[in-house]
């Protein structure tokens, strides 16, 4: 076999992570890096949000070797797992909640250049047009009333 035989690459994961600009990339991976320092109960709120991977898409096969990268790179990553798994998660359903919110923070990070991602912000209500008022007519160009 030929000295031209290309090493194989690794593949990247996120895909298109390296796509990202780097300065909304630290505020990713800085953002990810903050899931670990929340407390067990925050995190279990991630059950709640409309971002949540469906239980019927996830499969935690498709995310085990990220999940190993993930507790590599965030040593703080572990003490929250060990709070979590099995006490009041399994394993998979532990990263499913957490790449729900790792993706999320992600789709903000691409389309919106932040995290969080900013507050949809509700148009004013247009104000009623006030009511007519009938001023008296007065033939003296007078505006006040007498009574």
């Amino acid at each position: 076999m030929g000295a031209g035989v290309a090493k194989e690459e690794k593949a990247v994961w996120p895909p298109g992570w390296l796509d990202i600009p780097e300065v909304p990339r630290l505020i990713a991976r800085n953002a990810i890096l903050d899931i670990s320092a929340e407390s067990p109960a925050t995190f279990l709120t991630i059950q709640h949000e409309a971002y949540l991977i469906a239980d019927a898409e996830w499969n935690f096969d498709d995310y085990h070797a990220a999940a190993a990268a993930a507790v590599q790179e965030d040593i703080k990553l572990n003490r929250l797992t060990y709070c979590l798994v099995p006490k009041r998660l399994s394993e998979g359903e532990f990263w499913r909640l957490y790449f729900s919110k790792v993706l999320h923070i992600l789709d903000s990070v691409k389309v919106h250049g932040t995290y969080p991602p900013p507050k949809a912000v509700e148009p004013p209500a247009a104000a009623a047009p006030a009511p007519a008022v009938d001023a008296p007519s007065d033939s003296s160009g007078s505006s006040c009333l007498l009574q």
